[in-house]
């Protein structure tokens, strides 16, 4: 007999509250990273699932088979009103609201303040759905079809309105999205102009904040002094200052910065001509070290600084691979007069991901060159996997040193700390491990690294730390005595050093030991910071402390830089135990309550198994979840449409399965349902490894389908497990949805640290691995849940089950 459809009305208010909510889980870390910096995109995602937690748990407190069909939708409109005030309320707030000082690192207090303003209205989208769920266990298979299919959708258009709708005021996206839900269920007149004066309330604010020369929305900053141009887009905002008539600073996100020089068009027409400042810089001395010169790769065109050194001297196509789109606009349109650099013949901006755009581009390079590639812009997956990861991984450098001619260098450069010198330790790790994969055992003759005795003026960061450029210079071909000579007298004009170079001694001691192969592994092993060389299984290359140095570090005062670097782990450890905190708390309140009013003892041993088995599903579905991003993030390239393809298939896939778990398993028969969930996720694992071959399939449209393809198998598979849980469990009392509601979303916490844990120390596969492991208990839990045979309570049963 097959399962009863909810009604329509509840199936389509359920899609907008889900969607709202991942709309506003991927804008609020988007927010974060600008307000703050990376690291704390783990607490805007640890907010939003705190508020499934805490609305399960207020939702447990009523009976939702109780009253009729009118009262129980009145309540979901009501708390589908409050969430889309609240998200209004939010945005009034950040637009009044200081941004804190770029150059300190904010306090967690601040963070905390800015955080909790939008959990109100969280909690009452929590509850929302808890209580939809808990209303009659038959419709849940198809809700949560629509739940999961909507949140897919929700996670392709938040890049459309990223993109469309400038700064905070994208936050009226899931306003105006979660009053549509309530104005759905609206069966009163007073709950349906509610509905629709948020609604109105909702398109004044966004045509008054998109207008130009009108109240725009933006956030309100601490310094006094305002950009002359601010855009925002799904990888960040950059915003513009003119620091003097010849140079314009651009700060993307919180604080990473790049410049722009003024190069206006010629008046009459004619191609500009070079000019000799354009040779100047620290991080440029590949151009003087003699070899050919007349194709090169620019990785991050930013300002396009980094454009002008190689047409100074001569070369004859510039690949600039930028995946930001709004520098390429800035380039070709919005700057165009106050720099035309990109009109020159010789360049072409490429909008791609460079490692993958360089490894498509058929083409060997005598210069590949990425100077200070870091803008600490976070994605919605968590800190740490930021954009750059996979250019500083020795799966990346295969790419670039393949793709460069014979007698081609590799060039970049770091900041290099002489009190710690974290970053040029690992970058020159990475560099001998990078050519000994290639088949040069012996690195020394193939490496060359400077070190600059000054940073250039106006650099942003000079705050209690002295700071200076380290540039590495790697070469299939060995570097010759005559090649070094050139670049010491280069040194000797820019004030900097050779610290590693065929013939030197190095005046660090780290790296003379970290060149030489018996030395190495020791080296790196007793270093004071984590300097192995990334891998794409643990690709963190900004990451140069380990976990389990936090106490050690916890009372050392660092400089901003370092500060930026290594706060990250302070707040992965705080949140993470948080969350341990919070999934004990929610356990202990739900073992040691009843699931309902008339719970028999054997209908409470299940509902205790089934706890377990909700905690195991909520770990596991975001361990293997963020697991396989962490993954794909490298192989697709780009972050946010990685994100996307990650999230849009597997939430898609969850979804088919929900509603295909009824057709399926129409006995909710755990043994059977976690034979086919274990079975695929161990392929999952053991194919792993085999992930590489994505990289090799040239189309990119191919390569985001085939991707999608798997992961919607996947999701497919694992969308049994939360609708078979529900029919287990609805009958052991009117309260047991919710709290496996409350159950799950708080596993779902825990697991979104774990997974960065996890994925930091011992590599993606073993996040995984995890999350196979997370399964295989929930398998185990529910199935001897399903052998305590609970006694059915007719008089739990929902007015639909009655009258049926």
């Amino acid at each position: 007999m097959p399962f009863p459809a909810p009604p329509r009305r509840l199936a389509i208010a359920v899609a907008c509250i889900a969607s709202a909510m991942l709309l506003l889980e991927i804008i609020v870390t988007r927010l974060f990273s600008v307000l703050f910096f990376y690291h704390f995109s783990f607490f805007a995602v640890s907010l939003v699932m705190s508020g499934l937690v805490l609305g399960g748990i207020l939702a447990a407190r009523t009976n939702p088979l109780s009253g009729t069909e009118v009262e129980f939708e009145g309540r979901l409109a009501f708390l589908g009103n409050v969430f889309s005030a609240f998200v209004v309320v939010d945005l009034l707030a950040l637009a009044v609201m200081p941004e804190t000082d770029a150059a300190t690192s904010p306090s967690l207090l601040m963070v905390a303040i800015y955080g909790f303003a939008f959990l109100p209205g969280l909690v009452a989208a929590g509850a929302f759905l808890a209580l939809a769920f808990a209303r009659n266990k038959d419709w849940i298979g198809k809700l949560y079809a629509w739940d999961l299919t909507a949140a897919a959708v929700a996670c392709v258009s938040a890049i459309y309105f990223l993109r469309t709708l400038e700064g905070p005021v994208v936050l009226l996206a899931p306003a105006l999205i979660a009053a549509a839900g309530s104005l759905a269920l609206a069966r009163t007149r007073k709950l349906a102009l509610s509905s629709i004066a948020l609604v109105v309330v909702g398109l004044a604010l966004l045509l008054a904040g998109t207008s130009t020369g009108r109240f725009e929305f933006t956030l309100a900053a601490a310094d006094p002094v305002r950009p002359m141009f601010e855009r925002w887009n799904e990888h960040s905002r950059v915003r513009a200052f003119d620091v003097d008539p010849k140079t314009r600073f651009l700060v993307i996100d919180r604080s990473a910065a790049t410049r722009m020089k003024a190069i206006p068009p010629p008046a009459d027409g004619t191609a500009i001509v070079a000019d000799p400042s354009w040779r100047l810089g620290p991080q440029y001395p590949v151009y003087v070290a003699g070899r050919p010169l007349s194709d090169v790769a620019i990785i991050g065109v930013g300002g396009g600084m980094d454009l002008l050194p190689p047409l100074y001297y001569g070369a004859s196509r510039i690949d600039g691979y930028e995946l930001n789109r709004t520098f390429i606009d800035l380039l070709e349109k919005d700057f165009h007069d106050f720099n035309a650099i990109s009109s020159r013949q010789e360049i072409e901006l490429i909008h791609t991901e460079a490692r993958v755009g360089i490894a498509q581009s058929g083409r060997r390079y005598d210069v590949i060159q990425a100077s200070l590639i870091d803008t600490w812009a976070a994605t919605a997956s968590g800190g740490f996997v930021l954009s750059e990861n996979g250019l500083y991984t020795r799966e990346g450098w295969k790419v670039f040193l393949s793709h460069l001619t014979d007698t081609g260098i590799l060039t970049m450069t770091r900041w290099h700390l002489e009190d710690a010198p974290a970053e040029t330790h690992r970058l020159l790790a990475l560099a001998a491990a990078s050519l000994a994969d290639a088949g040069i055992d012996d690195p020394r003759p193939h490496i060359i690294f400077i070190k600059s005795n000054r940073t250039e003026e106006g650099n942003a960061f000079t705050r209690r730390e002295t700071l200076t450029f380290g540039t590495i210079l790697v070469s299939r071909t060995p570097f010759s005595p005559a090649e070094v000579s050139r670049l010491r007298i280069w040194c000797e004009a820019f004030e900097g050093q050779i610290l590693a170079a065929p013939g030197v001694t190095s005046s660090d001691p780290m790296f003379d030991r970290l060149l030489d192969s018996t030395t190495r592994r020791q080296a790196i092993e007793e270093s004071e910071f984590n300097i192995s060389p990334p891998d794409d299984l643990q690709p963190y290359f900004f990451l140069q402390v380990r976990p389990s140095d936090l106490v050690n570090l916890g009372r050392t005062n660092f400089g901003l830089v370092t500060q930026i670097t290594f706060n990250g782990v302070r707040v992965m450890m705080i949140l993470g135990a948080c969350a341990a905190l919070l999934v004990v708390a929610v356990l202990l309140l739900t073992f040691f309550t009843l699931p309902g009013s008339t719970s028999s003892p054997q209908g409470r041993r299940r509902y205790r198994w089934m706890s377990l088995y909700f905690l195991g599903i909520g770990f596991g579905y975001i361990l293997i979840q963020l697991g396989l991003h962490q993954r794909l993030i490298i192989i697709l390239g780009h972050p946010t449409l990685a994100l996307s393809v990650v999230l849009f298939s597997m939430l898609l896939g969850t979804g088919l399965g929900a509603a295909l778990s009824e057709r399926l398993f129409p006995a909710a028969d755990i043994r059977r349902a976690f034979a086919v969930i274990i079975c695929v996720l161990v392929a999952l694992w053991l194919a792993i490894p085999l992930f590489s071959s994505f990289e090799s399939i040239g189309s990119n449209a191919a390569r985001f389908g085939s991707t999608g393809a798997m992961l919607v198998v996947i999701g497919g598979v694992l969308g049994f497990a939360f609708p078979i849980g529900v029919r287990n469990v609805a009958q052991t009392g009117e309260w047991a949805i919710q709290k496996m509601w409350a159950i799950n979303g708080a596993a779902s916490i825990a697991a979104s640290v774990c997974a960065a844990i996890v994925g930091l120390t011992m590599g993606t596969r073993n996040v995984i691995l995890l999350g196979v492991l997370s399964y295989a208990v929930a398998g185990i839990a529910g199935y001897i849940a399903r052998g305590k045979k609970a006694e059915p309570v007719d008089s739990l049963e929902s007015p639909a089950d009655q009258q049926a």
